[in-house]
């Protein structure tokens, strides 16, 4: 296992989700790690409670920057030998880094590394639930999270919600893309750009991470569809 786990979040208000995600982290996570927190202009208290947890690295932007420059703070930050991408709208639960983490040193050429969810990208990773409460959430997380190498696969990508880099990754394709404004397909394009340079993808199977779901873009109002389409158009721009 590695010395240390950069652990980043980034925050824009939904305090009540950010504060179910790190309490989800502190009680499950059996590795060594940081958190690293980005806040992107939150009002509504949010910065107040980050301030307020110990032992944190705590960067406040004004504004929102958006998902990409956010977490391209946070690994300029980081020390870990690993980046670990978390949103705040997350639940994780026993064994979710641990499953991941021997996924990805399970073979030289991974290089990302992302969970199954009830929200993912696609219907690879995407497992139908109905999960009601956290209680319920975190029942069948234990459950589902028995370590199985049997059920890790390749993917050509997987989604930002929660993404796990080797730092090698980074020091060789470097940081993720500004340009996607805000956040959505920039996921998409590090994975491209990390499988260009001869890593692979691949969602550790016997992983199971809550996610509810684009609490961000609903909770603050902010054009999902109107993002979407333009940060589209620019990764096929990029990727013909």
């Amino acid at each position: 296992m590695p010395n240390l786990i950069s652990i980043i979040i980034l925050t824009y208000n939904q305090l009540k989700y950010t504060k179910l995600c790190i309490e989800s982290i502190k009680t499950w996570t059996e590795v060594p790690y940081e958190l690293i927190l980005v806040d992107n202009g939150s009002s509504d208290g949010t910065v107040e409670y980050l301030t307020s947890i110990a032992d944190v690295k705590l960067i406040t932007n004004q504004t929102n920057l958006g998902f990409s420059k956010g977490v391209n703070q946070g690994i300029k930050a980081a020390d870990g030998d690993y980046i670990m991408l978390l949103n705040n709208d997350t639940i994780v639960a026993n064994n979710w880094l641990k499953n991941q983490l021997r996924c990805i040193d399970s073979k030289l050429k991974v290089g990302i590394v992302g969970p199954r969810s009830n929200c993912a990208r696609g219907k690879p990773g995407t497992i139908e639930c109905n999960l009601n409460g956290l209680e319920e959430i975190v029942k069948f997380s234990n459950n589902f999270n028995k370590p199985d190498a049997n059920k890790w696969f390749e993917l050509n990508a997987v989604a930002g919600f929660c993404m796990l880099i080797k730092r090698k990754v980074i020091e060789k394709i470097g940081l993720f893309d500004e340009d996607f404004e805000y956040g959505l397909f920039e996921d998409r394009d590090y994975c491209c750009r990390a499988r260009e340079n001869g890593f692979k993808v691949y969602c550790a199977g016997d992983t199971f991470v809550y996610h509810f779901g684009h609490r961000t873009f609903e909770g603050n109002n902010l054009p999902q569809r109107h993002i979407f389409n333009k940060n589209m158009k620019r990764f096929k721009q990029k990727w013909k």
